[in-house]
């Protein structure tokens, strides 16, 4: 089944909400019943308690009663005790029905019937009062002491047994009350980890196919199209992880047809360029007869445009060979130092044009295991590339140092320097900064990018930095030969070649 973003949040938060929902109907009936027993205490336990209290106190009443008759047999005081018992029976049949066990309402019954039988043993009483001579009031009340008695134990055991229940009401409700309270804690807790369980099941949804895509495109971004994203959902992340691996295919395909482009083209240039070279050496040689100065200026201008085409070609080649693998490097030991001599010489004619002086510093350096050929070639990109963006008449600094078991070296000018967000990108194929003014001396956009191939063919790094008081400062570094066991360069003073 397949399910969109939507319906997967929906669904996540329909859970937890369903959950919530569940724990708070729970919590709201039992706290009713909660309630509702609270309100049985009020409305039961408690005018039992009174009633019962209320019978005592006419007992009380009616036993002082009875004493005041037999001692002054007062028609009031006897129709007094009358009321007093129907009051008490009135109360008895109202206690009755605030009872709540069978026990309760038996002993009720045994309270009760004690009581009438000893008011109607009082009621006769009073009236032997009448007779001559009338009977002596100890032994009137000597007649009612048992059952005085007998009351009052019914009354005690009466109330043992609404107190015993009243108290075992209250526990259970007690228990009810702090059952209540454990179950919707465990619930709030089972609540709280299923939400955070779904939190973190929906973060891993949104973020684990991002972070996918975030890598594959820094991968694509470093010319690297083989990397295909997993599609592990039918929901628009799925879609998206799709559509991004068609993407990927189709630039891979493109690269790839742009390299066989730029190889086939470059292979194709080089003969009838080397047609061209020639028939123009032939005519500065004045093979097709003498040529007028103006002639002699424009065969020249033809000649370093087939110098440029060629070592255009040369660049796209390498860079062809270097990406599939196939640049063979000639490594023997070298010296670093005769190294950047030679690309210094070759360069310093076209630093000279600008009023450029190019300041090396090092001795002959280290042993190197390397190719002294692709060395020199990337120090002079550097070199080049610092000549383009350096001011005229400002130095541009070549120095080389050992560290540890590698070389660096280091090509610095006075230049304004890269923009941070530019400071990889320029070691793409292709990729160039508008030199400063320097139009005429915009380059091919390959010397960067087969350097730091070369660096790297080596087993050395190339970056770049700019300090914060302005320029660039191109460093490479390279292995030192092993048997080299402690490397250490001998520093020799800056030489200057003079503009």
């Amino acid at each position: 089944m397949r399910l969109k973003l939507k319906e997967k949040l929906f669904g996540s938060y329909l859970v937890v909400i369903t959950l919530l929902v569940g724990i708070a109907g729970g919590g709201a009936l039992t706290l009713l019943h909660l309630m509702g027993d609270y309100r049985g205490l009020v409305e039961t336990a408690i005018p039992a308690q009174k009633d019962l209290f209320a019978l005592e106190e006419i007992f009380r009443l009616q036993t002082g009663n009875e004493r005041k008759f037999y001692v002054v047999g007062s028609p009031a005081i006897g129709e007094l005790f009358k009321s007093q018992t129907t009051e008490w029976n009135g109360l008895v049949g109202e206690l009755s029905g605030l009872l709540r066990t069978d026990a309760e309402r038996a002993r009720l019954e045994a309270l009760a019937k004690a009581h009438g039988t000893y008011a109607a043993q009082v009621e006769a009483n009073m009236a032997r009062m009448g007779a001559d001579p009338p009977p002596a009031p100890e032994t009137l009340a000597a007649a009612t002491a048992a059952l005085i008695d007998g009351v009052s134990a019914e009354f005690r055991g009466l109330s043992a047994l609404v107190r015993e229940a009243q108290d075992r009401y209250l526990a259970e409700t007690r228990t009810r009350a702090e059952n209540i309270v454990g179950i919707t804690l465990t619930l709030g807790l089972i609540t709280l980890v299923i939400g955070l369980a779904a939190a973190w099941g929906l973060a891993s949804l949104f973020t684990r196919p991002v972070r996918r895509l975030k890598a594959a495109t820094e991968e694509i971004a470093l010319g690297i199209f083989d990397r295909k994203v997993p599609v592990a959902s039918e929901d628009e992340f799925g879609d998206l992880a799709a559509s991004f691996n068609r993407m990927a295919a189709k630039l891979a395909a493109l690269d790839q047809v742009r390299d066989e482009f730029v190889a086939y083209i470059s292979h194709e240039l080089r003969t009838p360029l080397t047609s061209l070279k020639e028939a123009n050496s032939l005519l500065l040689d004045g093979v097709a007869g003498r040529l007028t100065s103006r002639q002699l200026q424009l065969l020249s201008i033809v000649e370093e445009d087939c110098l440029k085409i060629e070592r255009l070609i040369n660049e796209l080649l390498d860079l062809s060979k270097m990406e599939a693998g196939m640049l063979h490097m000639n490594r023997t030991e070298t010296r670093f130092g005769p190294v950047v001599a030679a690309a210094v010489a070759e360069m310093a004619p076209v630093a000279e044009k600008r009023g450029i002086a190019l300041v090396v510093e090092g001795g002959s350096g280290p042993p190197l295991e390397a190719d002294p050929g692709r060395i020199r070639q990337v120090v002079t990109n550097l070199i080049s590339n610092a000549i383009k963006f350096a001011p005229e008449g400002s130095p541009v600094r070549v120095s080389w140092r050992p560290e540890g078991q590698r070389l660096v070296c280091e090509v610095a000018d006075r230049g304004p320097g890269i923009p941070e967000e530019a400071r990889e990108a320029i070691f793409e194929k292709f990729h160039q900064l508008a030199p400063h003014a320097l139009s005429a001396l915009r380059g091919t956009g390959l010397g960067l990018p087969i350097a730091r191939r070369i660096v790297e063919a080596h087993g050395g790094v190339l970056w770049v930095e700019c300090p914060p008081e302005g320029g660039s400062v191109f460093r490479f570094t390279l292995p030192l030969s092993p048997a080299a066991a402690h490397p250490a360069a001998r520093t020799a003073p800056a030489e200057k070649v003079p503009a």
